[in-house]
């Protein structure tokens, strides 16, 4: 049985493009003023047919998904052949890297797809063996962070006068950094034990950023939920609460300028609501907003950023109304595997002491890091930035796993509306009720191939 949002026959379904791709290349036409037709539109069907086979693949994974590339592969191809981009030409550099922008990043999108397939394959030792991995790649930038506590930034090309003492690594930016950490912060908690929430936490807030300290509390709370009594529950809002004050009070409650940002771009997505201005257009438009801005002060002004630190609203702008559609049906899928993966996760896997390593499950750890990306993509480019992309996307693919795993040996429905065999934690809570034990049940039934 296949969880829903994906299409296990879609790889062996799309060999059937060749019917049509062997008609069509044998079919030259002049294409886009190409002095040899011969060559170039048989490349073009064979680059097309090419993409075809990967969205077939990625939907092994997710058909939303994939409806998502190929929604952004014909933005971008109507952007290249009928947009007349003069219009968009503050000079030349800003328009060849106008026309080179969408296709790299669709390019980038169709592979991190693969990606996200290899993962959703991946076994559990694989997939643990990827958590440790990734909290090397934490701890590393977590002693940098950690050194610029202390003034000291090695190996680091420039530091604006206001980021002076705030951690920030290889990233740039507190912002970035403290988001970077928050993500990977379920994971760590997940092998390392408490020590590192904690470490990890205190460097968090010190970066005195709003966004990374809201995405780290939604993770914390996700993680122990499960393991809390009702008042320990309250206790937990309350100190999320008060850190997330502190934070935004130090920091600003005026959200450095996104809302301007928002409101300065507004016209231009107006122009465009329903099929958005393609891929990589936010940054186009930026250059060109801070160029006209330092064209009449006479100089440099840098007003519009870079990516709108709200992803919705960004891929709006450049996906429209039907981007959305499709990121809503992607988000749907999403919900429907963290749904299930909860259920099996929710219950403790073992006796151990809440401070020690294990208690808190993998699989739980990668739902905390599903709910501080969409928590943190409000304010802050999460999937614009690569390490925090590949980390959300690496938590979907591992629930969607575990999801599936969970449906085949329950001998369920494969809807995530209707669940034929209670779940491993209401089996917990029945058994409890009936015979008063407190016996812990382990919530990972044997993986079978699905």
């Amino acid at each position: 049985m296949t969880p829903f949002g994906e299409w296990r026959g879609g790889t062996p379904a799309v060999g059937w493009i060749w019917v049509a791709l062997l008609a069509l290349v044998a079919i030259p036409f002049p294409f886009a003023q190409s002095p040899l037709p011969e060559r170039a539109v048989p490349i073009m069907w064979l680059l097309v047919g090419g993409f075809f086979v990967v969205l077939a693949f990625v939907a092994r994974a997710s058909w939303p998904f994939a409806v998502l590339l190929l929604w952004a592969l014909l933005r971008t191809v109507w952007n290249g052949i009928v947009i007349d981009w003069s219009s968009l030409q503050a000079n030349v550099a800003v328009f060849e890297a106008g026309r080179a922008r969408p296709l790299q990043l669709l390019v980038l999108l169709a592979m991190v797809g693969l990606l996200y397939v290899a993962a959703r394959d991946l076994s559990p030792r694989g997939a643990r063996w990827a958590a440790w991995g990734l909290a090397a790649g934490l701890v590393w930038e977590g002693l940098f962070g950690y050194l610029n506590l202390w003034g000291i930034y090695p190996w680091m090309r420039f530091v604006l006068a206001d980021h002076v003492g705030r951690p920030m690594g290889f990233l740039t930016h507190p912002n970035y950094f403290g988001s970077l950490m928050a993500l990977g912060l379920p994971v760590l908690w997940a092998l390392g034990g408490i020590l590192p929430v904690v470490a990890v936490g205190a460097i968090i807030i010190a970066s005195w950023s709003g966004g990374p300290v809201i995405s780290a509390a939604v993770a914390v709370a996700v993680c122990a939920w499960p393991d809390l009594s009702k008042r320990a529950r309250y206790w937990l809002v309350g100190g999320a609460a008060a850190a997330i004050s502190a934070v935004m009070t130090v920091h600003e409650w005026r959200l450095s300028g996104r809302l301007e940002n928002w409101a300065a771009i507004w016209p231009e997505l107006a122009r465009y609501p329903i099929i958005g201005q393609g891929l990589g257009s936010w940054r186009i438009w930026a250059d060109q907003y801070n160029a006209k801005l330092s064209m009449q002060a006479g100089r440099p002004e840098v007003f519009a950023t870079l990516q709108a630190h709200n992803e919705p609203y960004q891929l709006w702008f450049e996906l429209g109304l039907i981007g959305l559609l499709a990121i809503a049906f992607w988000v749907w899928q999403a919900s429907a595997a963290v749904r299930i993966a909860w259920s099996s996760a929710a219950a403790p896997v073992s006796e151990r002491a809440w401070w020690q390593p294990g208690r808190v499950p993998l699989d739980r750890a990668w739902i905390a890091v599903l709910a501080a990306a969409a928590m943190n993509s409000l304010g802050s480019p999460t999937f614009h930035l690569p390490a925090q992309a590949a980390i959300a996307v690496m938590a979907l693919a591992r629930c969607q796993a575990v999801a599936a795993t969970a449906i085949a040996n329950r001998g369920g429905s494969r809807f995530f509306w209707r669940v034929d065999a209670p779940t491993p934690a209401e089996s917990l809570r029945r058994r409890r009720k009936t015979t008063g034990s407190h016996a812990r049940t382990h919530p990972h039934p044997k993986e079978v191939s699905v």
